[in-house]
């Protein structure tokens, strides 16, 4: 009795040197007697005859701190080598803290981005693809301008259908597995289009419906994309280091846009564009194998641990230990009360949101937004060939640029944002200063674009337009969790559902316009004006303080 007393002594002593409590288990000098001894923290050193399991430290970021196997006989030498940490024996430390972000090694933050802005870049590849192949389909099947729009909208249709449900999927399956059916689904929906476009479809007379419905399949995978993004950045990476962690992410988004128009002139000269959707679509098989061994699955509950063997019930521990109750009493952690939430999170629906002005200022210019993003997407390789007479591959070379712009352009916004308030502006001087320079600026372009010819002032204008209103980025979509971060997930989707029908109209109107005009001039003219009456309304409306608790 003195032995093992004295054992249990030394194994607190060692224990107590540690900065977080831990979880003992090795082999005691009794093959079925546990011996229970508490810390001077939170846990218990637990010493057992069994051969423990293997367990790792995992936190609440997916982050592994130490993870070694204990390996009998107990003595001085290698008491030390046996310790098990475990995070969920720990207190959670307070959002954003100094240590939080010091655990969340950069390995652990590379494996939620890395991916996730590849599949973003998947993403987008696929969607722009569309608007280089729309060219040889078109003269393929004698499509006109207006059909041409319809087709290109067609991806629209499934991606605003997803928007609303997009975060709530997410919310409750987790990003990881919400991500991993979008990048499937996309990808076979990418796969199968030229299925629709055979032989048999077009004998039948179907063509249309069904190069709208695959392309509509298309936007109903990607369509989740975003939220699930959103989902993953907020539950796997701290406070301290998400704006860069979504920085990353909206550059491989719009990095798809760079490569996507990079790559299908070249395969459109190679492969056709049958073989320009087949290859982009295929290309979701090693991004999904990929994407499933490297992203962490989501943490377990705090608190919550997993052991091989079966759990003993405190009492009965207790009663088996050789180390006094007196001991056990004084050094065991007093039972934590749970304290009412003094700030309850009231329900608010979507109703509620909508009862708010500064919503319909971010609705409205997230459809002003959209209503200019989508038509510059699907239309300008149309515009440089049909307005400019260049050939495809140069039209795409030329929109590698304004795309490359806006890519740099997302990134810088949000360190402009934080450097102006750091210097003393309000959110709310922010949110109204970035996103009134990120519609004027384009407007203006515009104008210029719409009285020239010359693709050097062309290219120059469309790069202005995109470069300017990627500004945007710390304008209303950073005002979204402004206004209501409890429920930004919900808002986003929201003003998303307006902004992809934005893009529905837009994209087919431009269709109509340039069959019946022969001119994109109206098209330039018409968005230019809807960016100043937006900015109006932003001015008027928008708030940079907490309006949903």
């Amino acid at each position: 009795m003195i032995c093992r007393r004295a054992t249990a002594t030394l194994i607190m002593l060692l224990a107590s040197r540690g900065s977080v409590a831990c979880r003992l288990q090795r082999t005691a000098f009794l093959k079925d007697i546990r011996v229970l001894v508490p810390q001077h923290r939170t846990g218990y050193l637990q010493i057992s005859r069994p051969r423990p399991p293997r367990i790792s430290l995992k936190t609440a970021y997916g982050a592994t701190r130490c993870s070694t196997r204990a390996k009998p006989p107990l003595n001085a030498n290698n008491c030390r080598s046996n310790i098990r940490c475990h995070a969920a024996s720990v207190p959670a430390a307070s959002p954003g803290s100094s240590s939080e972000a010091e655990e969340f090694t950069a390995l652990a933050f590379f494996k939620i981005v890395g991916p996730t802005a590849l599949a973003l870049l998947l993403c987008n590849m696929d969607r722009i693809c569309m608007s280089v192949a729309i060219l040889p389909m078109a003269k393929e099947f004698g499509w006109p301008a207006s059909v041409q729009g319809l087709v290109q909208s067609g991806f629209l249709w499934g991606y605003m259908a997803t928007q609303m449900i997009g975060g709530s999927l997410a919310d409750k399956y987790g990003g990881r597995l919400v991500m991993a059916y979008s990048i499937f689904w996309f990808s076979l929906a990418s796969v199968l289009m030229p299925a629709a476009l055979s032989s048999p479809v077009a004998a039948a007379g179907w063509t249309l419906p069904a190069v709208m419905l695959a392309r509509g399949m298309v936007g109903l995978g990607e369509g989740v994309a975003l939220p699930a993004m959103n989902n993953l950045v907020a539950n796997n990476v701290p406070p301290a280091r998400r704006s860069t962690a979504l920085g990353g992410c909206f550059t491989g988004f719009h990095t798809g846009n760079l490569v996507g128009l990079f790559l299908s002139p070249l395969l459109l000269s190679k492969l056709g564009w049958r073989g320009l959707f087949f290859v982009f679509g295929a290309l979701g098989l090693p991004l999904l194998a990929a994407w499933l061994a490297i992203v962490p699955k989501p943490p377990q509950p705090m608190g919550v641990q997993k052991t091989e063997s079966p759990p003993v019930e405190p009492q009965s521990k207790i009663a088996m230990s050789p180390v006094p109750g007196e001991v056990l009493e004084k050094a065991a952690p007093p039972a934590k009360q749970a304290t009412p939430d003094p700030h309850p999170v009231a329900k608010v629906g979507t109703l509620k949101l909508l009862s708010s002005k500064a919503t319909w200022a971010i609705i409205v210019v997230n459809f002003v937004n959209h209503w200019g993003y989508f038509i510059y997407l699907n239309w300008m390789p149309s515009y440089f060939v049909r307005a400019l007479g260049v050939d495809l591959r140069a039209s795409s070379i030329l929109s590698f640029l304004p795309w490359t712009v806006m890519a740099v352009g997302s990134t810088s916004a949000g360190l402009l944002a934080d450097k102006l308030i750091k210097q003393g502006w309000s959110v709310t001087r922010v949110r109204k200063t970035l996103q009134t320079v990120a519609f004027l600026g384009p407007a203006l372009a515009l104008i210029i674009l719409a009285r020239s010819k010359d693709p050097r002032i062309a290219v120059a204008c469309m790069t202005c337009a995109l470069g300017i209103t990627s500004l945007g980025q710390a304008g209303f979509v950073a005002n979204m969790s402004d206004i209501a971060p409890r429920y930004a997930g919900r808002l986003f989707g929201l003003a998303n559902t307006f902004g992809s029908f934005a893009g529905i109209l837009g994209v087919s109107a431009v269709g109509f316009v340039v069959e019946k005009t022969g001119s994109f001039d109206p098209v330039f003219k018409l968005t230019a004006v809807m960016y100043i009456a937006a900015t109006v309304v932003w001015n008027l409306m928008c708030t940079g303080e907490r309006v949903f608790e």
